[in-house]
């Protein structure tokens, strides 16, 4: 037997729906203003003005602008690295090195091509391009979420380049991060460089780009030590005697 619906819902209902719709307007006004102008170029005023809400709401649903930071952030991380991990389960177990470097490649990226487009995503990702160039300590807030997901990913790199060593492998999967957050952080240097021929915003296009690159440099980088490669042009080259 079913019940019709109540009329006008319980006050408790109604509360906690307020309560959900403030602290996600907050944490996407804070999250915007953050990839505009950096954690401490924005203060919490800022933050409340934007949203439309009082001063005391930050901490009276955070904490703190502190914890709505490390919020921001955690409502994206873990969703994107849960799908990367969806797609690291999937790896295939067969098929030449080549293959699976780039299905490899393709669980660390593909995620992020799918919510490219996204402003909230776009925003983050905006964000943490910049957190990930930055020796601010405020980084310390991801540092094991971020350090997880780097370590799955790095024992795959290992399994697939068993007789590389660990300065490549960590060089290697530090180059895919940041190729992956320029391409994804809508930064808009593509299109200033190019006088408007190209477009960041294409991201179809430029994601091709970075799969090409990315598989090329991290073959590169973990088939020879560093030791192999000269640091400039000449170098171990025998000069002709004067």
């Amino acid at each position: 037997m079913t019940f019709p619906a109540p009329e006008h819902p319980p006050a408790r209902s109604r509360r906690d729906a307020n309560r959900a719709e403030l602290q996600t307007r907050l944490l996407d006004t804070a999250e915007k203003l953050f990839a505009d102008r950096g954690y401490f170029g924005v203060g919490v005023r800022d933050i409340t003005d934007c949203a439309h809400t009082r001063l005391a709401s930050i901490s009276e649903q955070f904490g703190g602008k502190e914890a709505l930071f490390q919020a921001v952030l955690a409502r994206r991380i873990r969703p994107l690295n849960d799908d990367r991990r969806a797609h690291l389960s999937a790896l295939p177990t067969h098929g030449t090195r080549p293959e699976r470097l780039r299905a490899l490649i393709d669980a660390f990226t593909e995620p992020m091509r799918r919510r490219a487009g996204d402003p909230g995503w776009d925003n983050y990702f905006r964000l943490i391009a910049q957190l990930s160039n930055s020796g601010n300590p405020i980084g310390r807030l991801i540092v094991d979420d971020f350090n997880s997901i780097a370590t799955d990913f790095m024992t795959q790199m290992r399994a697939l380049f068993p007789e590389a060593n660990e300065v490549a492998i960590h060089d290697a999967y530090l180059h895919l991060v940041a190729a992956a957050m320029h391409t994804y952080s809508n930064n808009l240097r593509l299109d200033s460089l190019t006088e408007g021929r190209m477009q960041a915003r294409d991201m179809n296009e430029r994601h091709r780009a970075l799969l090409r690159f990315a598989e090329g440099g991290i073959s590169a980088t973990v088939t020879h030590s560093a030791s192999d490669l000269p640091l400039y042009r000449g170098e171990g080259v025998t000069q002709p005697k004067a």
